[in-house]
C-alpha cells in the first residue's frame, strides 16, 4: 500500500508564489517603467472641461447689437495662416457682430491701426490689412472665410465676423478700444460660450 501526499501543501505553495510575484510586480514594475520611459505617447489631446473659463471681450455701446471678441485658432492652424500674412507669428482673435435690433443694418469700419488696450503693446489689427499679395489663393479664400475683411455690414437678425491678429498672447488684456467702441474683458464657461455661439441671444449677451 503506497503513502498518499497531502494535496493541500503544493496548492499552498503555488498560492504563496503567486502572491510574492504579484507583490514584486506591483511595487517594482511601475518604478522601472517610469525610469525607462512611458513607451508610446497618446495622440489624443486631453479635452478641456466644458466648465473651464475662457476670456472674451464684450462691447455694449451699440443698442441692440452684440459685439464680442474672443481668442481663437490653435497653434497649428495659426502657423498655416501666418504664411499668408505679413509679419508674425500672430495670435488670432475673432470679432463677432450680432445685430438683434438695429433697423437698417449695422455698419462697422474696422480701424486700420487696430484696437488698442490699456496695457499697451501692439494693437489687435484686422488681418485683411496684412494679407500678402503673393499668398496662395486657397489661403486667401480661407482667411476671407474666417473674416479677413476691412468692413462689416450686418443686417438685422444676422451676424458677421472679422479676423484680428496681435503679436502677443492677448488673453490677459483687460480691454480693447477704438473710437467709441470699448470691449471689456469677461470670463465665461466654455460651455456657456459655445451655447451662445450656436444660438446668439441678446438678453444672455447683456449678462456676460
Amino acid at each position: 500500500m503506497r503513502e498518499r501526499g497531502d494535496p493541500l501543501v503544493p496548492v499552498l505553495g503555488i498560492v504563496v508564489s503567486i502572491v510574492v510575484i504579484g507583490t514584486i510586480g506591483f511595487i517594482f514594475v511601475p518604478r522601472v517603467s517610469a525610469w525607462i520611459g512611458g513607451g508610446e505617447e497618446s495622440v489624443v489631446a486631453p479635452q478641456p472641461s466644458p466648465l473651464a473659463a475662457v476670456p472674451v471681450w464684450v462691447c455694449r455701446t451699440e443698442d441692440g447689437v452684440a459685439l464680442l471678441i474672443e481668442p481663437g485658432r490653435d497653434a497649428g492652424t495659426a502657423a498655416v495662416l501666418d504664411a499668408a500674412l505679413e509679419g508674425g507669428p500672430w495670435h488670432y482673435m475673432q470679432l463677432t457682430v450680432c445685430n438683434f435690433g438695429r433697423e437698417g443694418g449695422f455698419d462697422l469700419e474696422l480701424p486700420s491701426t487696430g484696437f488698442l488696450s490699456p496695457e499697451g503693446g501692439e494693437n489687435a489689427r484686422p488681418a485683411a490689412g496684412l494679407l500678402r499679395h503673393d499668398a496662395p489663393d486657397h489661403l486667401k479664400a480661407v482667411l476671407h472665410g474666417l473674416g479677413a475683411v476691412t468692413r462689416l455690414s450686418v443686417a438685422k437678425g444676422h451676424r458677421g465676423q472679422a479676423l484680428l491678429v496681435v503679436p502677443q498672447d492677448p488673453r490677459r488684456r483687460s480691454a480693447f478700444a477704438a473710437g467709441d467702441l470699448r470691449f471689456e474683458r469677461r470670463e465665461l464657461a466654455r460651455r456657456t460660450l459655445a451655447a451662445w455661439r450656436q444660438r446668439p441671444d441678446w438678453e444672455a449677451f447683456k449678462d456676460f
